[in-house]
């Protein structure tokens, strides 16, 4: 509940009835009532509420808003409202000042809601999704994504103390390029645990943690993807991978205090045939052409700076496309 909301309310409704008074005494002739407010004013020299009334009734009145303000004073029942002073100001502002006795109603609501004290509903159940962290799966998490993390979680909670059904979610990046070039990575590093000579891409994860990963690999499977097909070899070092990463990022955002409601797979989205089909839809409306070998989006047609590549000429999509 809130109180100060709830004065307020009582405050406007009182200016209400004395309105509907002084028109039924002919001290006021107006027909229907202007929409008013009654609000907190800039300066505290002003009151704790101050309403705009007598200036929206001026036209109709046919009277200077001052003399509208005092009319709306002698008509006005303060009782139940809190009231315990009301000033006439410039061209016909009316300023209340409250008794603050009114605070002492608050302690009791603030220990009846508990930790709940101070939400709202502003978001009148509004559905929100907050999709943050979303750290590649290709390495650990470090202080940037705490960074994001704490920003995140905080909006959230936010949200939710504002009256939203929200939605946390942690996108995952396991598809395209980027995982590619850590399969290709984690194959070198295997290899290398087997005495194979084989240098890391240049545009591959270099990190210690790999090395890791493929040690536990190996205490799985051994040796016997030494000897598979590269296709296979990668798909399975990859796929160990990524448990292993995305399991230690759960544990750690845990550790963090921040929970997801969703952990989402971009790889999801081009097994169902979504990205396709967009970029079809897309093509449809004249929004692909081929260029280079590769697919583009014409986002400049769409007030963007440029283009965009949606399928790259090896024909692999990019994230933009997903």
């Amino acid at each position: 509940m809130n109180l100060f909301a709830e004065i307020t309310k009582g405050v406007k409704a009182a200016l209400t009835r004395a309105a509907l008074q002084a028109r039924a005494a002919g001290d006021l002739a107006f027909g229907d009532l202007p929409d008013f407010v009654v609000e907190v004013p800039r300066e505290k020299e002003h009151g704790d509420l101050a309403s705009n009334l007598a200036l929206v009734l001026a036209r109709q009145a046919q009277r200077t808003p001052r003399e509208i303000a005092q009319t709306l004073c002698r008509h006005l029942e303060t009782a139940g409202t809190w009231i315990s002073k009301i000033e006439v100001a410039g061209p016909g502002f009316l300023n209340f000042w409250l008794d603050p006795g009114w605070l002492y109603l608050i302690p009791p609501l603030v220990e009846a809601a508990g930790d709940r004290w101070g939400n709202g509903q502003l978001g009148s159940g509004q559905k929100v999704q907050v999709e943050f962290v979303s750290a590649n799966p290709t390495g650990l998490l470090h202080m940037g994504n705490a960074r994001g993390a704490a920003l995140g979680d905080t909006l959230a909670n936010l949200l939710e103390a504002c009256g939203y059904t929200v939605t946390r979610e942690f996108y995952i990046n396991d598809a395209g390029h980027q995982i590619e070039a850590f399969a290709a990575s984690l194959e070198a590093r295997y290899l290398q645990l087997f005495g194979h000579a084989v240098p890391l891409p240049d545009e591959g994860y270099h990190g210690e943690d790999l090395r890791h990963t493929v040690r536990s690999f190996a205490d799985v499977h051994g040796d016997r993807y030494v000897h598979a097909s590269p296709e296979e070899r990668r798909q399975a070092l990859v796929t160990f991978a990524l448990e292993e990463k995305l399991a230690e990022m759960r544990r750690s955002l845990a550790r963090f205090g921040v929970e997801y409601d969703v952990w989402f797979s971009e790889k999801s989205l081009h097994a169902r045939g979504a990205v396709r089909e967009a970029i079809a839809a897309l093509e449809r409306k004249g929004y692909i052409y081929q260029e280079d070998g590769a697919l583009w989006f014409r986002a400049s047609a769409l007030s963007e700076a440029k283009d965009e590549v949606v399928v790259r000429s090896s024909g692999v999509p990019t994230y933009f496309a997903a």
